[in-house]
Parts: structure tokens; C-alpha cells; sequence
């Protein structure tokens, strides 16, 4: 066997173990202290860049959620004030059956117009009021002519990250326009001084009132349809969330346990090679 003095090849191994050792030890301490198993693109770098995309699906979905909560805020408001209008739309019914009947003299049948024309004030007022921050709903304007975009996915892909509510949800939905007085809009009376003028103008009155019930009671319609939507995207996007993070969690994630028999070992392999080295180094 040779002897060789210049080069010993021993030592030089055992400080390559002993540096191994060391990375290794360093990787596992990493690893236990972020929780993570990949803390730089060079640690695994395809599973870095999945991992960034379920991330940006991830935070995209959680948005989502909150736009989904949003949207449903804003039907719900948009429902209540309909509720309110059908109920003074029911109330002015109320008094146009009463008026049809011919046992009332000119005072009552003003009386009963004077309750109506308040009850439509309260409409026309309600109409204008209906707001969800700053967005008007029920005067026609405030929202755009294709309708309200609810998006309720993390990407752009309209067809499958957007709800449209149809714009006749949030038509004008003033007296007028529900079609209880005005003629050129389609309604039987110009005013409703001429709806209460006697019974026969009052019953005839009844009808109007019940297209304007019926209007609203197509939009409440229109509104519950599409909150069942939202909710059922709701419980897609919690399904979705769930699945990327788990994906997320089995690519980034460190196994503590094994982390912790990794640093065990790579630390004793460390003091062993270094000692090693010591002693070829005093030799």
C-alpha cells in the first residue's frame, strides 16, 4: 500500500462529510423553524411554482367569498325596500277595494286618495333612498344597462367567475313606473285624483295596482333566484379553498417529526465528522 504525504485523502473525505453533514443539519434546522420544506426556489423549484399558483387561487377564492358575502348584502337590501314598497302597494289595494264600493260619499273617497297619495309619495321615496354604498338600487340609474357583474371566482373567465344580475331587478321601481298612475307609461289614470273620482274609476284602479304587485313580486323572485346562486357558489368556493390549501400544504409544508430525526442524525454525523477531522488534523 502506498504512502502518500502531499494529499491525504482521508481528511479531505471527511471534511466533505463533515460540510454535508453541516448543510444538512442547516436545511433540517430551516426547515423546523419556517415549518416549511421549501424555503427557495432551490430547494424545489416546480413545486415553488405550483405552490404559488394554488397560493394565487387560494387568495383569489377567499376574495371571492367576500364579494359573494357583498353581493348578497346588496340583494338583500334591494329585497327589503321591495318588501316595504309591496306592502304600501298592498295597503293602497287595501283602499281602492274599500272606494269601489259605492257607499262612500266625495269627503271619503278623498280621505282614502289623500292615504294613497301618501302611500305613493313613500314608494317614490323609497325608490330614491335604496342605496348600498353609494350604489342607488331602484331608481334606474345606479346600476349599469347589462345588469350588475358579481364576480365570485378568482380568475376572469366570465363564464364561470361571474354572476349577472339582470338589470330589470333594478329597474325604476317609483310608483309611476310600477305603472300605478300615467297613462302614457300604460296605466289606466293619469293621477291618482282620477283613480278615486268614484267607485268605477276605483275598481278599475285595482288592476293597475295589482301589475305594480306584480312587478315587484317578479323582481323578489328574480332577487331569491340569484341569491341561491351566490349561496351555492359560496359552498363551492369553501370546497375549493379547502382542496388548494390542503395541494398547498402537502408540497410546502414540513413534516416536523421528520425534520426533527433528520437534525438529530445530521447533527451527531456533524460532531462525528468533525471530530474525525480533528484527529487526521493532529496526526
Amino acid at each position: 500500500m502506498a504512502i502518500i504525504v502531499n494529499t491525504n485523502m482521508s481528511a479531505l473525505r471527511t471534511q466533505g462529510n463533515l460540510n454535508s453533514a453541516t448543510n444538512s443539519l442547516n436545511t433540517a434546522l430551516n426547515r423546523m423553524s419556517t415549518g416549511l420544506k421549501i424555503n427557495s426556489a432551490a430547494d424545489d423549484a416546480a413545486g415553488m411554482f405550483v405552490a404559488s399558483n394554488l397560493n394565487t387561487q387560494i387568495r383569489g377564492s377567499k376574495i371571492a367569498q367576500s364579494n359573494v358575502a357583498t353581493g348578497i348584502n346588496v340583494l338583500q337590501t334591494a329585497e327589503g325596500d321591495y318588501g316595504v314598497i309591496e306592502d304600501n302597494l298592498l295597503r293602497i289595494r287595501d283602499l281602492a277595494n274599500q272606494a269601489a264600493n259605492g257607499v262612500y260619499d266625495a269627503k271619503s273617497l278623498k280621505a282614502m286618495e289623500d292615504e294613497v297619495n301618501a302611500r305613493v309619495a313613500e314608494i317614490n321615496r323609497i325608490a330614491k333612498a335604496s342605496n348600498f354604498n353609494g350604489l342607488s338600487l331602484l331608481d334606474g340609474k345606479g346600476i349599469p344597462a347589462d345588469g350588475l357583474r358579481l364576480q365570485v371566482g378568482a380568475n376572469s373567465d366570465a363564464d364561470i367567475n361571474a354572476i349577472k344580475v339582470d338589470p330589470t331587478v333594478f329597474a325604476n321601481a317609483s310608483a309611476q313606473a310600477l305603472g300605478l298612475y300615467g297613462k302614457a307609461g300604460g296605466a289606466t289614470f293619469d293621477s291618482i285624483a282620477e283613480a278615486f273620482a268614484n267607485s268605477s274609476a276605483a275598481a278599475q284602479f285595482i288592476a293597475d295596482v295589482d301589475v305594480a304587485l306584480q312587478d315587484v313580486t317578479t323582481r323578489k323572485a328574480a332577487i331569491g333566484a340569484v341569491q341561491n346562486r351566490l349561496n351555492s357558489a359560496a359552498d363551492s368556493l369553501v370546497t375549493t379553498i379547502e382542496n388548494a390549501t390542503s395541494a398547498k400544504s402537502t408540497i410546502m409544508d414540513a413534516d416536523i417529526a421528520e425534520e426533527s430525526a433528520n437534525y438529530t442524525k445530521y447533527q451527531i454525523l456533524q460532531q462525528t465528522s468533525a471530530s474525525v477531522s480533528y484527529t487526521h488534523l493532529t496526526l
